[in-house]
């Protein structure tokens, strides 16, 4: 699904360090994120060639964790907006893996993850995309 400028609710932040989203429950998934913003995030994830599509099947829980900052937020419910391959023009330093780029939706927020999140945009991102 593509989306567009004029999709987006929220503006997106860029992180002003690596920040990381872990997927749930099994942490076999983790990634930098590129972008977030109040209503989710943008992430690319390393997953094995021959397995299909492993985010865009269904409604996830991941994890937000900031390099260096000590801040975490865990249990954060969400849903796919899409998940690609990444096409970059570079094939994946390892060869039975490939580089995935998705888009997630936070879903049902509680007002302490709410409140992190801010917080997170307030004071640990560097701009706009």
């Amino acid at each position: 699904m593509q989306t567009s400028d004029e999709q987006r609710k929220h503006k997106r932040f860029v992180p002003e360090a690596l920040a990381f989203v872990v997927f749930r429950p099994d942490f076999h998934k983790i990634g930098p994120i590129s972008d977030i913003s109040r209503g989710g995030l943008g992430c690319s994830y390393l997953y094995p060639v021959d397995e299909g599509s492993p985010v865009a099947e269904r409604h996830h829980m991941v994890d937000i964790l900031f390099s260096g900052k000590s801040f975490y937020i865990s249990k954060i419910s969400c849903s796919p907006v899409y998940d690609d391959k990444e096409n970059n023009g570079q094939g994946s330093f390892m060869q039975d893996m490939v580089n995935r780029r998705c888009g997630l939706k936070f879903d049902h927020l509680t007002k302490e993850q709410e409140k992190q999140i801010n917080f997170f945009l307030e004071n640990h991102t560097i701009g706009t995309t």
